[in-house]
C-alpha cells in the first residue's frame, strides 16, 4: 500500500520544534519550513467542553495536475476511489496535529500526528478557503484514544475563513464529497448541514522551521 505512516518522536528543542516520523526512509533527517500554519480547537463529540488544541502544517500546495486526478474521479461518479486515487499522489504535503492522551503512557502522551497527502486554498468572497485531504482518518470528533488509530480512509477537512480571519472545519468521508466547479474545489457536501470539527481556526503568521527524523 502508498500511505506514508506516521508515529511522532517529540525531543526538547529550542522554540517551538516538532519532530515527527514521517521522513519516508529510515535514518534520513531534513528541515523543513512550511508555507502555512494553522492552529485550532477540536470540538470533541463525546465532551463538548473539551476543544483540544490541534496544528495544521502545509508544506506545499497541490497542484492543478494532482486536483484534476481527484475532481476528475469524482466528477466521473466513482468516489469510492479517490483514497487509491489519493495515495497514488505519494508526496506528503503536511501535517495535522492531534492531542495525545494523558495517563495511558509516555508514548501515547505524544501528539499524534495524520499526513496529508493534498492541499489547496481557494480566495472567498467572504475571505478564504483551505482544503486538505488525508488517507486516513483525521479522528476528529473522536475521543483522544480513538483518533489515534491509523484507518486507510479518504478524509477530507473544509475550512472556512470569514473576513475576521477565523475559520470553521468541517470533515467528510469519500461519500460526502463534490467538487465545485465555480471555485474549481473538492469541498464538504451540504456543508452547512454537517457537524462542525474545528472552531476558531487561526493561521499563525510566523513560518518556523522544523526537524523531521525518519523512522529508526
Amino acid at each position: 500500500m502508498n500511505r506514508l505512516s506516521l508515529r511522532p518522536i517529540l525531543a526538547p528543542l529550542v522554540g517551538v520544534a516538532l519532530c515527527l516520523l514521517v521522513m519516508p526512509h529510515p535514518g534520513a533527517t531534513e528541515r523543513t519550513e512550511f508555507l502555512a500554519q494553522f492552529a485550532a480547537k477540536a470540538v470533541s463529540v463525546s465532551d463538548p467542553e473539551d476543544a483540544s488544541r490541534i496544528e495544521i502544517y502545509i508544506q506545499r500546495w497541490s497542484t492543478d495536475e494532482e486536483l484534476s486526478k481527484l475532481s476528475r474521479t469524482l466528477v466521473e461518479g466513482y468516489a469510492g476511489q479517490l483514497l487509491p486515487v489519493l495515495e497514488q499522489l505519494r508526496q506528503r504535503v503536511g501535517v495535522v496535529l492531534l492531542p495525545g492522551v494523558q495517563a495511558r503512557g509516555e508514548r501515547v502522551r505524544m501528539r499524534t500526528p495524520k499526513d496529508l497527502l493534498f492541499a489547496r486554498e481557494i480566495a472567498t468572497p467572504a475571505g478564504r478557503q483551505v482544503i486538505v485531504a488525508s488517507g486516513e482518518r483525521l479522528g476528529l470528533g473522536e475521543t483522544r484514544l480513538e483518533a489515534r488509530r491509523e484507518i486507510a480512509e479518504f478524509n477530507l477537512m473544509d475550512i472556512r475563513f470569514g473576513p475576521d480571519g477565523k475559520g470553521v472545519g468541517k470533515v467528510a468521508g469519500a461519500g460526502d464529497v463534490v467538487f465545485n466547479p465555480a471555485t474549481k474545489a473538492l469541498e464538504v457536501k451540504n456543508y452547512a448541514a454537517q457537524p462542525v470539527r474545528l472552531i476558531d481556526v487561526r493561521p499563525e503568521k510566523d513560518t518556523k522551521t522544523h526537524q523531521y527524523r525518519g523512522r529508526p
